[in-house]
């Protein structure tokens, strides 16, 4: 009986500490609204299919904004297949935005989906991120959508994958380079060896053997050479031909709104997202490496100083011979900012 007294007595004591501690949180949060100090509520968007590491970042952005604000911010997280329409209406304070999805409303971005545009990720960090080049992206999103550029960072790559079976000699003779749309004339692309995948699927044109190179993310190669009726030899290019950029966006009108704390607080959190989503590419970059070789795909390296050697005098010198030419004062911006590794 005294041993059932004493649980009974902890039980007691227990439920009374939780009844203290809700009555204390709402004590608080009474005081709060008391106090005109109730939540500012906010949302950041992000593609209904967004890769999982983007989500992830969004999420990380939330939990980071709320916690350096000390509770002031709260963000919910907004996910929609019409990222223009969104981000024109206005009805999102933060977003979320790969390059690519932007590509069709302003041309200028394109130049950032350039094979080799950048050397690797640190790279393009480095450059995104610069004063100029945040300028320059500014004015060219700032006059379609009310945002601007918090910060920029690599959410993922795309690599060539070649039909084994094939003589692949000559393609690694000219250090190959496949596109899925023709930034090249016909002349430029015969002096580069470039090669242009002309379907959205270029692996299951590669696996029908009607191609001999393809330009996929890694996941899309485990996928083909997992799919029980392929019987093929797959070859791996790396590194990866183009780095994959993402923007954490935030209303322009917004943050003037706010407060110095707040601010700093959004500032903190865009920088831990950001590197979080980075830090996430990177980790499933080498995960589906090492699937790939357990899977039997060859891995090979290109030589990436001649190419890059090569590219940079066509995106600098032989512009005229392009079908598409780099935005002269962005591809200026980026190779201008002190930056170590420039073409």
């Amino acid at each position: 009986m005294k041993q059932r007294t004493g649980i009974g007595k902890k039980i007691s004591a227990a439920v009374l500490a939780l009844c203290l501690s809700l009555l204390s949180g709402c004590a608080g949060t009474i005081k709060q609204r008391e106090q005109g100090k109730a939540p500012i509520q906010m949302s950041v968007l992000i593609s209904s299919d967004a890769p999982q590491n983007v989500k992830q970042a969004a999420e990380e952005f939330i939990n980071r904004v709320e916690y350096y604000s000390e509770g002031e911010l709260e963000i919910d997280l907004s996910e929609s297949q019409q990222i223009d329409s969104v981000l024109k209406a206005s009805d999102t304070e933060f977003a979320f935005v790969q390059n690519e999805e932007l590509t069709d409303y302003i041309e200028e971005l394109k130049t950032l989906e350039l094979p080799f545009f950048f050397k690797h990720a640190d790279y393009q960090f480095s450059a995104l991120n610069s004063e100029r080049v945040k300028k320059r992206l500014n004015q060219l999103i700032g006059a379609q959508y009310p945002m601007q550029v918090q910060m920029a960072t690599a959410c993922g790559y795309e690599d060539l994958a070649a039909d084994g079976t094939v003589d692949l000699t000559d393609f690694r003779k000219r250090y190959p380079l496949a596109v899925r749309e023709s930034f090249f004339s016909d002349d430029l692309q015969q002096d580069i060896g470039a090669q242009e995948i002309v379907t959205t699927q270029p692996l299951e044109l590669l696996l029908s053997g009607e191609a001999e190179i393809a330009q996929a993310e890694l996941s899309q190669v485990i996928n083909a050479v997992s799919a029980p009726d392929y019987d093929g030899k797959m070859v791996l290019f790396t590194p990866a031909q183009r780095i994959k950029t993402i923007y954490l966006l935030t209303n322009s009108s917004m943050l003037e709104g706010l407060s110095a704390k707040q601010q700093a607080a959004i500032e903190q959190a865009a920088v831990m997202a950001c590197g979080y989503c980075r830090t996430l590419a990177d980790q499933k970059r080498e995960q589906d490496l090492e699937q790939l070789k357990q899977l039997g795909v060859e891995v090979q390296q290109i030589n990436l100083e001649k190419y890059f050697a090569m590219m940079g005098d066509i995106y600098q010198e032989e512009t005229e011979r392009m079908l598409y030419r780099p935005d002269t004062e962005l591809d200026r911006a980026v190779r201008s900012n002190g930056a170590k590794e420039t073409f």
